[in-house]
């Protein structure tokens, strides 16, 4: 500005002596008969211009500093502080970061959180103690347990309820968790009951948990259906009779030395009885499509071995280890699961309640398992008592009627386990009242009265559910158990039962009963034996002579059968009769298939020959027939064979 105020006082000086010039001079130089040019060589009153620099401008033309030959119009303005070329401004053009109008060359820092001579630092040189990048000077208290002020005290303003702890702590004092309420602050004692943390440890309550109070239920440790560890989850269950709030918990797992504060914005409450899911993943896109309540991190389920912990404080609430298959399920796909009967903190002890899960949650192609729900039965038990397992076939092991071969009703359930669902068919037995109902006779039963909704053709089965005492009489006493209408003798007076099951090609009906009383008939009549017509075949043989032809060696006839028939003996009662046959006579040559039965067949074979005549061998047959009462006849038919050598 020197320079600025040196030019002025010039200009201000040649000013003055020009308007002295003027004022003495005439108006008109004519007048006085004088050429200007004339009066101006002579010199009397005139100047004349100075370069005393020699920088070829003088004051008249501008030069701001006729000392200084740096300083001129049109020199190139450098910074330096001084008006280089003579217009009144000082280093124009130049930067000057913080505009405080002295460029940054010629400024100097100073501690007010910015730039001031531009260099790229902001207030470098002066005392940072918190290493936050903002100079003590111009600071503004954070709240991290630091004087990021330089005043002596540390996170004042930080306490708002005045309780003594602030919400960022420091690393001698915890945080404050809720500083709006004097009431909570670490150490402060834990109400019981008031689902609040009071003090500030992250368990709420946590007074009340006792060991025992939650269950692992249910591990997904290797997905298939997602990535590895995306998919993994645990599942714990309530087994407490109260609600209990999760948070603050401690996820650990001795082997991995992994673990994790459950921490959450939100109260996880968990009812009695209720499940809850913990997942390494909560996006259900990511994870399977498993509902996961809480997404924790640093901890991972291991496929081979590991354990899984679940603390409370000191209280150890729950932990269960598998071991890659030896003792505890080892599946791909599917969650490792305790059988419902077996839930709870000690039964899941037992390895043998656990076993992979078969239905998936998501779909039939996703994982198996049932996150947040209860468990599937264990396949491998009767749960329900019905003599079926779920690897037996039993396709609802919780319902001790449903099971292979169960009655099929018209309820829509498929509950013989084939896969349908059918309607029934109802049996109905009956018998013909107009049958002498009296032992020894016949009794006709009849089931032509049973029935099926669709209409479908029926199959019968008929058994002898019950008898009186002394009776031999079987279910293989009913003639043609597959009839409609079977017959059966009773042997001894009293009470009969019969049951009769029908099927419609697909489902059995219930089976249905009927109970016939049979009375003592007091007499009865001998049967008849009837062996039928003696029977002979004639045959030859060939013959060998020896001795010149004074006798024959010859060869036994060909083997031959013969049907035996006695169906014609009968009993004047109408008994059914039970048949005996036997070989008397001939049972070197002859061969019964049967002892019993109304038909027979005799094989008649080794039958020796007579050369030039018919030798013939008898065989004896008798045939004897039992009514119900025990009255026997016997009836006898031979059979001859006639072999001829040739």
């Amino acid at each position: 500005m020197r320079a600025l105020s040196s030019r002025l006082g010039l200009v201000g000086l040649l000013s003055i002596v020009a308007l002295s010039a003027c004022d003495g001079a005439p108006a008109d130089d004519n007048e006085k008969g004088k050429d200007k040019d004339t009066d101006t060589d002579s010199g009397s009153d005139y100047v004349p211009p100075t370069d005393a620099d020699g920088d070829g401008v003088t004051p008249a033309d501008g030069d701001c500093d006729d000392n200084n030959a740096e300083l001129r119009p049109g020199q190139a303005e450098t910074c330096n502080g001084i008006d280089d070329n003579c217009n009144g401004v000082v280093d124009e053009g130049l930067p000057d970061t913080d505009r405080d109008g002295v460029a940054d060359c010629e400024d100097t820092e100073t501690c007010d959180g910015v730039d001031n001579n531009g260099d790229g630092q902001v207030d470098e040189g002066f005392t940072d103690a918190d290493g936050n990048g903002v100079a003590d000077c111009v600071g503004v208290e954070e709240c991290d347990g630091l004087d990021n002020n330089e005043n002596s005290r540390v996170d004042e303003g930080f306490d708002e309820d005045n309780d003594g702890y602030t919400s960022c702590g420091d690393d001698s004092t915890p945080a404050d968790c809720d500083d709006t309420d004097p009431n909570i602050f670490p150490d402060a004692g834990e109400v019981s009951g008031d689902n609040v943390d009071n003090d500030c440890d992250g368990l709420i309550d946590e007074g009340d948990w006792a060991e025992g109070d939650l269950a692992i239920n249910e591990i997904m440790n290797n997905p298939g259906d997602v990535l590895d560890p995306d998919g993994e989850w645990f599942e714990l269950v309530n087994t407490s009779d109260r609600t209990l709030i999760l948070n603050g918990l401690v996820i650990a797992s001795d082997s991995d030395a992994e673990w994790h504060q459950v921490a959450s914005d939100e109260v996880l409450e968990l009812e009695p009885g209720a499940f809850f899911v913990f997942g390494a993943n909560s996006d259900i896109v990511t994870n399977g499509e498993a509902e996961v309540g809480y997404e924790y991190d640093g901890i991972v389920l291991s496929n081979e071995n590991d354990d899984l912990q679940i603390w409370a404080g000191d209280v150890l609430l729950d932990s269960v280890e598998w071991d890659d298959g030896a003792t505890m399920p080892d599946p791909s796909g599917a969650s490792m699961m305790v059988d419902p009967w077996s839930m709870g903190p000690v039964s899941n002890d037992d390895t043998e309640a656990w076993c992979p899960a078969t239905i998936p949650w998501s779909g039939p192609s996703g994982d198996a398992g049932s996150p947040a729900d209860e468990n599937e039965p264990c396949s491998d038990w009767d749960h329900d008592g019905d003599g079926y397992s779920g690897d037996e076939g039993d396709c609802d092991d919780t319902d001790a009627d449903i099971y292979p071969g169960a009655f099929e009703d018209t309820d829509g359930r498929d509950t013989d386990c084939d896969g349908e669902v059918e309607s029934a068919p109802t049996s109905v037995p009956d018998y013909d009242a107009s049958s002498p109902l009296t032992t020894c006779s016949p009794l006709t039963l009849d089931g032509a009265a049973s029935f099926d909704p669709d209409g479908d053709p029926l199959s019968y089965a008929w058994e002898l559910s019950g008898a009186p005492s002394g009776s031999a009489t079987t279910s293989a006493d009913i003639l043609n158990t597959t009839d409609a209408q079977p017959v059966f003798h009773p042997d001894v007076a009293g009470d009969y039962t019969f049951t009769l099951t029908v099927n419609d090609g697909g489902a059995d009906s219930r089976p249905a009963s009927i109970t016939v009383a049979i009375v003592d008939r007091g007499s009865n009549g001998d049967p008849v034996a009837a062996a039928g017509a003696d029977q002979s075949v004639s045959n030859s043989s060939t013959c060998t002579p020896i001795s010149y032809g004074a006798s024959y060696d010859c060869n036994e006839c060909v083997t031959e059968t013969f049907s035996l028939d006695a169906s014609g003996s009968y009993d004047p009662d109408g008994d059914e009769l039970d048949y005996s046959w036997s070989v008397t006579s001939g049972s070197t040559y002859g061969t019964l298939s049967s002892s019993t039965g109304s038909t027979n067949t005799l094989t008649f074979a080794s039958a020796p020959g007579t050369y030039g005549s018919a030798q013939q061998t008898d065989v004896y047959v008798d045939v004897t027939v039992t009514d119900c009462f025990g009255a026997t006849s016997t009836d006898q038919l031979v059979v001859s064979y006639y072999c001829t050598g040739s």
